[in-house]
């Protein structure tokens, strides 16, 4: 009955040519297709069995004045929809709607998760769209292996909430020990997976000004907005990094709270791009061996290839 998987994220941007644009760039995704309805259009972009969605148009300004470019979508493959959806209504999710008879249901902050029948593959078509294809392109190799999952704000006195909401709604559990990592559960993190290892969601609780509005708030919010992060697993966090930074992404070294004592989270880096915004930032996380740090060396590398210290402290 859980949700077990990610088909497909959907970003609501202002400017979906300039952000799909730097993802393929930056990470090496492709433009697959593209759709076109009355309030919306969007394009489909697609690095292996990854899929991002990036739409703009009327039907994303409420969100965008709230909240910035952002993930507004987290598509969820179920075995069971009907029984996920009913589980995760009894746990106090909402129906905000339905893309093509699929149940689209309220989620943390400003998220919604559309559910998907386990048969749609992660590579297909998000639920929502008519797509056309567009003409394939051959792109240079990309600095990332998958999409690893999505963390997400929210407000601080909601994060319990929202982590009951996602164990007992939508049935994701803290992941369990690797051996470069141990489940990150702290006052202000959690770390949630699907049973099948297929996705992660990291609830993280924001600063107050940065609280996040319920999805059917009327009300923008009149403060700092909240990050949310892409995370995407990397074999070579370094040489990741370092092409990033030359498509422009910006990193800054990992702030205590991201790294809370007694848990060895896996080496990850933060970054931030103008192509992107201030809200939406890309997470790089090492996979495989390694030391379970980022050190001085990895570092001092990113600095030394592009002659500049780009790496930014938080």
């Amino acid at each position: 009955m859980a949700g077990h998987g990610i088909a497909y994220v959907e970003l609501y941007a202002k400017d979906k040519q300039r952000t799909a644009q730097h993802l393929v760039s930056a990470l090496g995704f492709a433009c697959v297709a593209d759709s076109v309805a009355p309030d919306r259009s969007s394009l489909l972009l697609r690095q292996g069995t990854a899929s991002l969605v990036v739409t703009s148009g009327p039907a994303t300004w409420g969100f965008l004045d709230a909240h910035g470019d952002g993930i507004a979508d987290i598509a969820l493959l179920c075995t069971d929809v009907t029984a996920t959806a009913e589980r995760a209504l009894r746990a106090g999710a909402r129906e905000v709607g339905s893309a093509r008879g699929n149940p689209i249901l309220s989620g943390a902050g400003s998220l919604t998760h559309t559910l998907l029948p386990s048969e749609h593959t992660r590579t297909g078509r998000s639920a929502g769209h008519r797509w056309a294809r567009l003409p394939q392109s051959s792109g240079r190799a990309a600095p990332v292996t998958r999409l690893e999952g999505v963390t997400t704000g929210v407000g601080a006195a909601n994060l319990q909430e929202f982590v009951r909401l996602y164990e007992e709604g939508f049935g994701l559990t803290p992941p369990r020990p690797r051996g470069d990592s141990t489940p990150v559960r702290t006052s202000r993190a959690v770390e949630l997976a699907g049973p099948q290892g297929g996705m992660t969601l990291t609830l993280a609780a924001s600063e107050p000004a940065a609280d996040l509005r319920h999805v059917a708030s009327p009300q923008p919010t009149p403060t700092r907005r909240t990050e949310q992060r892409l995370v995407f697993r990397t074999e070579d966090i370094v040489r990741a990094a370092r092409e990033l930074q030359e498509a422009g992404v910006e990193f800054r070294t990992p702030a205590r709270a991201e790294q809370p004592a007694g848990h060895h989270t896996r080496p990850h880096l933060v970054g931030t791009s103008t192509h992107l915004g201030d809200t939406l930032l890309i997470e790089l996380v090492r996979h495989g061996g390694g030391p379970e740090t980022l050190g001085d060396d990895d570092l001092q590398a990113l600095y030394r290839t592009t002659g500049r210290p780009r790496l930014a402290a938080r």
